[in-house]
């Protein structure tokens, strides 16, 4: 979609070629495809699959939904436009083509999530700007754009990753349109953020929360910022104001328990940073329930989990949460140190640890002493299953 703005930039994907102006019957049904990066696994999504979503009062819950339902609309709209830039084409669709670029426009705003960027929604763009300027002297055409057009523009820069094009785009219809949502700048804020300009992206979190006192998310991700700036006061006073008024069903939730606990502890308050890293573990429970899996594992969780349990139990969490593919990939590694004879087993053999998965005790028998094998009494195991798992591995140097 070409830019609407006096300094065009470039577009963040390729233009799609051969635009036709007549279908042919005989053309097979056309199949839209997804741009790389787009369509992503949403959690929202794993919460309707398993009948979930009357459980929690979650307001981003609802507001996905409305914003999943609103791009729909307007997608179905736009697949039942010709995929033309044909001139009489596009008068006879104008309104059709008006409607659904600015309904899935405004999807977009609601929950960029719930707005995959894909090759039709492209074709859409260059349609809806053609319309646009159809009626515009030719003299004003490169400098001319209405705030649907500009929003259009830094949906493809986005998710395109052209993050500086997205924030001059952003810029100009903050300083040119008064009515202007917390959204926006929380958008802009992400592109700040992602060529580290970070004091600009703090400043726009700030406004998100200066203009909407419910942008409860701004004070989660202001947390995260001064905490990996280590400007501890600040991070607490932000992830305390989450916990204050956030959701406590959701991920940035239990990630704000979870520094809380740590934060704590760097201060001395060890009672206080164990009540918050209980709360992290109780609230992680709730959301496992609703959604079927753990919060996904970062540094901050890992080192809350490192800081207030054993390094047994640490070790055994810490893999239990991890999803599919990390545990393919550290099993993979050891495999790889296993192999170059740095390591005779995933974890060292001793009576305190299970040799295939770290466990300090029996499967589900907190406090039971390991089983060792009978073979060579000189590895220990939490259960038959870890045992069958290993011996691949052991009987290589099992003393039989």
């Amino acid at each position: 979609m070409p830019s609407t703005t006096t300094e065009p930039a470039p577009a963040a994907v390729e233009p799609v070629q051969d635009v036709v102006a007549v279908e042919s019957e005989q053309e097979e049904v056309y199949k839209d495809r997804y741009l790389e990066g787009s369509q992503q696994f949403i959690a929202y999504d794993l919460l309707e699959a398993r009948g979930k979503s009357g459980e929690t009062t979650d307001p981003s819950v609802q507001k996905y939904q409305q914003a999943k339902e609103l791009f729909r609309k307007g997608y179905d709209l736009c697949m039942n436009i010709p995929r033309s830039l044909d001139d009489d084409v596009l008068a006879e669709h104008e309104e059709d083509i008006k409607t659904a670029a600015e309904t899935m426009v405004d999807a977009w705003l609601l929950d960029d999530k719930a707005a995959p960027m894909s090759e039709r929604v492209l074709i859409l763009g260059q349609q809806y700007e053609k319309v646009l300027l159809k009626d515009i002297p030719e003299a004003e055409k490169e400098g001319f754009f209405v705030k649907y057009s500009l929003l259009f523009s830094a949906w493809i820069l986005l998710v395109g990753k052209q993050f500086d094009h997205c924030i001059t785009t952003l810029n100009l219809a903050i300083t040119t349109y008064d009515d202007i949502t917390a959204r926006i700048y929380f958008l802009r804020a992400t592109c700040y953020f992602s060529t580290n300009k970070i004091e600009l992206g703090i400043k726009d979190l700030e406004k998100c929360i200066e203009m909407d006192r419910e942008f409860h998310l701004a004070n989660s991700i202001l947390g995260s910022v001064y905490y990996s700036l280590k400007k501890d006061d600040l991070a607490i006073k932000h992830f305390g104001s989450f916990l204050e008024w956030g959701h406590p069903d959701t991920p940035d939730f239990v990630n704000a328990l979870y520094s809380m606990a740590l934060l704590s502890k760097k201060k001395k308050k060890v009672d206080e940073g164990k009540a918050y890293y209980n709360r992290a573990k109780e609230a992680e429970v709730r959301f496992k329930a609703l959604y079927g899996t753990h919060v996904g594992m970062n540094n901050v969780k890992r080192d809350a989990i490192y800081a207030f349990e054993s390094p047994e139990e640490a070790q055994r969490l810490i893999f239990t949460n991890m999803n599919k593919r990390d545990k393919q990939m550290y099993s993979q590694k050891i495999e790889q140190l296993i192999e170059a004879g740095i390591l005779n087993t995933a974890y060292p053999a001793s009576p305190k640890n299970c040799s295939n998965c770290g466990a300090g005790h029996l499967k589900d028998q907190p406090g039971k002493a390991l089983l060792c094998c009978g073979a060579c009494r000189g590895i220990w195991y939490c259960s038959r299953e870890c045992q069958k798992t290993d011996y691949k591995k052991h009987k290589l140097t099992c003393k039989k």
